[in-house]
């Protein structure tokens, strides 16, 4: 196949591929995006646009000079012709002053600097954005995201790859320890127009309670690599099982020995199994009896094992599953809950057909969706219908929490048919209607193998990252 995008072989384009990296060095960073979004020809220099700090516009100009490409600054972006590549690195300027003022103000600058590369830039070509979001005075302010559905309005967001970097900043919660930043990719298409300057969304501007207190001893990282053990033949039958291993990293930050921890959507009981596991109550609601009944089998003999010679559980600690719709929960269903932890359907991309992932398991003869019921939420074929009736199930779940009691939902962003859907943040938005948001963690998956998605054409990731949300029930 003749690579029309950049001047790489495949095997080079593949490491660019993964949607998640450890960051080693900015001008790695740099030079890894630059070579990955120009086309070099023997004829004349790509041209690229940057705007930055001054360290870093020092930086993306040693790059520049060692790969053969010209750089420009927004001031000289009328000197352009033939722009191919877009960078805005924002990172060190939002470091300095993490205010929601100073983003107001670098929020006007990027789509200033947009719109006048919309006309500039080649049909098909890249804008991106590095970005982190910002923990301010007991305040989470996910910027990153405001930006993202901003410049989406007049460009098609297409993905995004998760910075990864051990380095205490300002972006430090009592909650999370460590730092990431979003790298944003914005292509220019038959769909891009014009943006607007409109003002901050009230949601991100949304003040967190001074009431809520602080519990957890053991703050969290924001990253997390995670190899879960092989599934056996009774947890494979799930077709989208989280790990208990994820689990137990926020049981160890969150809770404590004998809380109670709940999932709304048990599944084959990941979340429960790691309660137990941790002198942890557990409980849920599974709508499925196929699957409820094997959470059930599953915690039934992690509690009274069949061999006598494995571990067994004291009998302090219990477990209750009830075969039930999570709508339907009521406040005496369940004692107060501590914590709650769980992972939604990805809306119905279970039963997109072609996928390879739904083809092996075709092929083993396994279930290829959670189930057939209508009121699955995994059946739902409107994302709207669906993203607003996964949160009424959460908000249902208010009551059964106990204030100051943490929430964590594993979710990723969702690409479907060429399009991508922020499902991270439209729920986050939602819910912050009730509960507090928290930093986010990430669980970030390196035990898959890569595909040269768009090889060729254009930048298409492997999305091996996982947002896990967290929010916090206020105290009235």
């Amino acid at each position: 196949m003749k690579n029309k995008f950049n001047n790489l072989t495949s095997k080079e384009w593949l490491p660019f591929q993964k949607s998640w990296f450890i960051e080693t060095s900015t001008i790695d960073t740099y030079r890894a995006n630059l070579k990955f979004f120009v086309k070099f020809d023997a004829e004349t220099p790509p041209n690229v646009l940057f705007w930055g700090s001054k360290e870093n516009n020092e930086l993306i100009s040693r790059v520049a000079d060692e790969i053969g490409a010209n750089v420009y600054s927004y001031q000289n972006i009328q000197d352009v012709d033939n722009l191919q590549f877009v960078l805005i690195d924002v990172r060190d300027i939002i470091e300095e002053n993490p205010t929601i003022e100073n983003y107001s103000k670098i929020r006007q600058e990027v789509i200033k600097i947009c719109n006048a590369c919309i006309e500039k830039l080649n049909d098909r070509r890249f804008i991106s954005v590095f970005i982190q979001n910002i923990y301010k005075n007991g305040s989470y302010y996910p910027i990153a995201w405001e930006l993202s559905k901003t410049l989406s309005t007049g460009l098609s967001l297409k993905d995004e790859k998760i910075g990864c970097y051990d380095k205490i900043g300002s972006g430090d919660s009592p909650y999370v320890k460590g730092n990431i930043y979003y790298s944003l990719y914005f292509r220019k298409d038959e769909s891009s127009s014009g943006l607007i300057q409109t003002n901050l969304s009230k949601y991100f501007l949304r003040p967190n309670s001074n009431k809520v207190p602080f519990f957890n001893t053991k703050p969290i990282s924001n990253w997390h690599i995670i190899k879960p053990k092989p599934r056996n033949k009774v947890e494979i039958l799930h077709p989208a099982k989280y790990p208990e291993e994820l689990v137990e990293l926020f049981l160890d930050t969150f809770t404590q020995e004998k809380d109670n921890v709940f999932d709304p959507m048990s599944g084959s009981g990941s979340t429960q199994y790691a309660a137990l596991s941790k002198d942890r109550n557990a409980y849920g609601t599974e709508l499925s009896p196929f699957f409820g009944k094997i959470a059930i089998n599953r915690l039934n003999e992690f509690i009274e094992p069949s061999q006598l010679s494995l571990f067994k559980v004291e009998k302090s600690v219990k477990f209750n599953i009830l075969i039930k719709d999570a709508r339907q929960i009521k406040k005496n269903d369940f004692p107060t809950i501590d914590y709650i932890i769980t992972s939604p359907p990805y809306w119905d991309m279970l039963n997109m057909k072609g996928a390879e992932y739904q083809a092996r398991r075709k092929e083993m003869g396994l279930q290829l969706n959670y189930s057939d019921d209508n009121k699955d939420l995994g059946n739902l074929s409107v994302y709207e219908e669906f993203i607003n009736d996964l949160c009424e199930i959460y908000f249902n779940l208010f009551d059964i929490l106990k204030e100051g009691g943490i929430m964590t939902i594993i979710v990723k962003n969702i690409k479907k048919k060429g399009k991508n859907y922020p499902f991270a943040y439209d729920l986050s938005e939602i819910l912050q209607k009730q509960y507090i948001l928290l930093p986010e963690v990430f669980w970030c998956q390196d035990d898959i193998n890569l595909a040269p998605y768009g090889y060729g054409n254009t930048f298409v990731s492997n999305t091996f990252h996982q947002y896990c949300l967290n929010f916090q029930k206020p105290i009235s």
